[in-house]
């Protein structure tokens, strides 16, 4: 029978990002960006059980067997010791054909810079107004490093002491050690019941800066644009694969009628739409690295919000580059003549590869 410290220890010795344990299946870790099946005893409904008892704190159970139940998966976070040092797990548990699974992912405790993570200075000058007020959103997929941008630029303002920071999480992924300015960090289920009812208590709280792990419906977008009304600056993220597909997004949270007044409100309190997808370097030592596609709401481009008709222009607005902005295709350029990946490698990761051959054959003469 496989141990939950025994399954760690093999994860940590390949340096895995994640963990995936299902029910009759081998175990599974993806190192590097790939996914490595292990060879011994396949994993028993047994094995996963006792991780699940042994994942799960007391005061957690119960609310995670209740979700468990109805919704046939369920988020939670895991802190335990390894060889003396701390190690911090989002813990997903799911039914899949009727047998349990779990995937874990690994939460670094160092809070990343956007140096670390390859990221444009697009970022960097973004997050450099502390005082800004408004909504950034980091759009992306599935394992595209949402979390991880979101905490450097959390990690960004906690260096400004006369902050304070509210995250409203689900689950709290890095834990903020050691800021120079006030954090609270807020997980569902241990310090809130729903994240309606966080929402609605957060702005009584005092922040300056709140962020709310993952915008899930129109009461998250509702509350995204009132706190940034009333002087706040909210970092948030949605699972979209560009910018402007996460702008239309945001608008099919709500009804029909509705669209013109959350496009109005979107068109003078969004800041920003930074997506990005995360692409194996070819370059020894580096691992994964981002490809991004970043829109900036300046006054030029608010039209584009704004109007209904404009809408369908957006993401030849972002092909233009001005202010920092660039598409996806822009970037994987560049990181094709920076030696990270290849163009043919470029070209299966691009939305439009047809259009990524042509920008590299100009930008190359």
């Amino acid at each position: 029978m496989y141990k939950l410290d025994t399954l760690i220890a093999v994860a940590e010795k390949y340096e895995a990002s994640d963990i995936h344990l299902t029910t009759d299946q081998n175990l599974r870790l993806r190192i590097k960006g790939k996914l490595k099946g292990l060879g011994g005893e396949a994993l028993t409904a047994d094995n996963l059980q006792s991780i699940l008892d042994m994942t799960l704190h007391e005061s957690q159970k119960q609310r995670c067997m209740n979700i468990m139940e109805n919704n046939g998966s369920v988020d939670y976070s895991f802190e335990t010791v390894f060889n003396g040092k701390p190690l911090r797990y989002r813990m997903q548990v799911y039914n899949s054909m009727g047998r349990l699974s779990i995937a874990m992912r690994r939460i670094r405790y160092d809070i990343p810079t956007f140096e670390q993570l390859h990221l444009p200075p697009i970022y960097k000058k973004v997050m450099d107004n502390p005082e800004q007020k408004g909504i950034i959103i980091v759009g992306g997929e599935t394992g595209s490093g949402k979390s991880s941008t979101l905490a450097a630029m959390i990690g960004t303002l906690s260096r400004f002491s006369d902050k304070h920071i509210v995250t409203i999480e689900d689950p709290v992924e890095f834990v903020y050690r050691e800021p120079k300015c006030l954090v609270h960090q807020r997980e569902l289920g241990i310090d809130f019941p729903d994240y309606a009812e966080a929402l609605r208590a957060v702005l009584r709280e005092d922040p300056d800066v709140i962020m709310i792990g993952e915008m899930r419906d129109a009461d998250t977008v509702h509350a995204a644009i009132k706190a940034a009304e009333t002087g706040h600056l909210v970092l948030t993220s949605l699972h979209t694969a560009t910018a402007a597909w996460t702008f239309s997004r945001i608008l099919n949270f709500f009804k029909e009628a509705e669209h013109d007044a959350v496009r109005l409100n979107l068109s003078y309190n969004l800041l920003a739409i930074m997506n990005q997808m995360l692409v194996p370097s070819e370059q020894e030592g580096v691992g994964l690295i981002p490809a991004t596609e970043v829109f900036i709401n300046t006054p030029a481009v608010r039209m584009y919000l704004k109007d209904k008709e404009k809408e369908a222009q957006l993401a030849d607005v972002i092909k233009e580059g001005h202010d920092g902005m660039h598409s996806f295709n822009m970037s994987l350029a560049r990181l094709i003549n920076e030696g990270h990946i290849g163009i043919t490698q470029a070209k299966s990761f691009s939305h439009s590869p047809q259009e990524l051959e042509m920008l590299m054959k100009v930008t190359r003469g």
